[in-house]
């Protein structure tokens, strides 16, 4: 949900409570891995979705990295992209890939 702000205090520890609309809007549960990447005077905070190698539907390891890098492309260009599932992912960042 582009433009949503919510904002969280860190404990001594560390730790930060994520926002229930934030957790809802990202589609994050318990026990799910989230990567945390300073940018600037910022942080990104993804959702990581983790899938079986080999299974039908996941990335190889070269079209992790070359998603990643289409992704922090578009994120430093302003541009958010969603998707349903990892089919319309991989559509899209190979239509990007070919310049399309």
């Amino acid at each position: 949900m582009i433009g949503m702000k919510s904002m969280a205090v860190v404990s001594e520890r560390g730790t930060v409570t994520i926002p229930n609309a934030v957790r809802k809007a990202a589609r994050i549960r318990p026990g799910d891995l989230i990567e945390f990447k300073p940018q600037g005077d910022s942080v990104i905070l993804r959702h990581m979705v983790v899938k079986g190698a080999g299974k039908e539907g996941s990335l190889s390891d070269s079209e992790w990295r070359e998603f990643d890098k289409l992704v922090n492309k578009q994120l430093k260009e302003g541009a958010y992209k969603s998707y349903r599932d990892i089919k319309q992912a991989k559509s899209h960042s190979r239509r990007l890939m070919n310049g399309e």
